[in-house]
């Protein structure tokens, strides 16, 4: 089956002048997303609504980003402005990616900022509309200010306390090997204790540490992406951050602008 093309201008996709600035250009997408968005046609016209949305994302991912919009309009000059694009409704084997997990499949798109979401971004419905979990928030926040109710605000940069800073860090993982240490020397003896062979018990010792060493560099690696200012933080920044009386369990704190995670934005991956 041959895939059906079409010549694209982003600019006409979005409906907007070559010239237009970041905030119309902004505005008209998020109009065109209300317009085209799956949930408000019938499922007979789901397919086509989702190739709509699917050219809106391109058109806007590229005006949007200065550079890439500096590119395609170099190219728009030269006469190769009006690119040929997949119609993805009908291409086979095309699916639109999760805008926060490139490597999973999008299911649906959020109706307040048009980006594709999988099934872990999905926050909630609105009137009937699907929204992800940061526009969720946002909405969220948004309500209780009009309702005229208090508003949670960013805690500020603690210092209720000399910060842990590096030493602390050190300490942490210093008490963390020697537990560890304090483990395997106990499963070891337990080991010789049950008749087990210095073989056996030394290959129990050593599976049981390379899984610890996995947990170990698995929370070495763990980031978590903070809603108010997009940081990357992970255990280390919050503990360096925070002070010597939270030594054992630090306030989950945005060293960057003093946001306060929620449990629910920490057990969500970023992959």
């Amino acid at each position: 089956m041959e895939t059906a093309h079409a010549d694209v201008d982003y600019y006409e996709v979005l409906q907007v002048h070559e010239r237009a600035i970041s905030e119309v250009i902004d505005k008209a997408y998020r109009v065109l997303v209300r317009k085209y968005h799956p949930d408000v046609h019938p499922p007979d016209r789901r397919s086509w609504a989702h190739s709509k949305m699917a050219l809106l994302n391109v058109a806007y991912d590229i005006l949007s980003d200065p550079v890439r919009r500096g590119e395609y309009d170099a190219a728009r000059r030269l006469g190769r402005g009006r690119v040929v694009v997949e119609d993805r409704a009908t291409a086979p084997g095309r699916v639109v990616k999760c805008f926060n997990h490139p490597k999973r499949q999008a299911l649906k798109f959020c109706w307040h900022c048009g980006r594709p979401i999988c099934a872990e971004c999905f926050g909630a419905e609105s009137h009937g509309h699907t929204i992800c979990v940061p526009c969720a928030m946002v909405m969220e926040r948004e309500r209780r200010w009009r309702a005229g109710m208090e508003v949670e605000e960013a805690e500020p940069v603690r210092r209720d306390g000399l910060r842990m800073g590096t030493p602390g860090l050190l300490s942490h993982h210093a008490l963390t090997a020697v537990l560890l240490g304090a483990i395997l020397w106990s499963v070891h003896a337990i080991a010789l204790a049950f008749g087990n062979t210095q073989r056996q018990a030394l290959l129990l010792v050593l599976g049981l540490g390379v899984v610890f060493l996995v947990l170990v560099v698995q929370r070495l690696t763990w980031r978590v992406l903070c809603p108010s200012c997009g940081a990357a933080v992970g255990h280390a920044a919050f503990r360096v951050h925070a002070p010597w009386h939270e030594f054992l369990a630090p306030h989950p704190i945005c060293p960057k602008c003093g946001r306060r995670f929620k449990a629910a934005e920490l057990n969500q991956t970023f992959d």
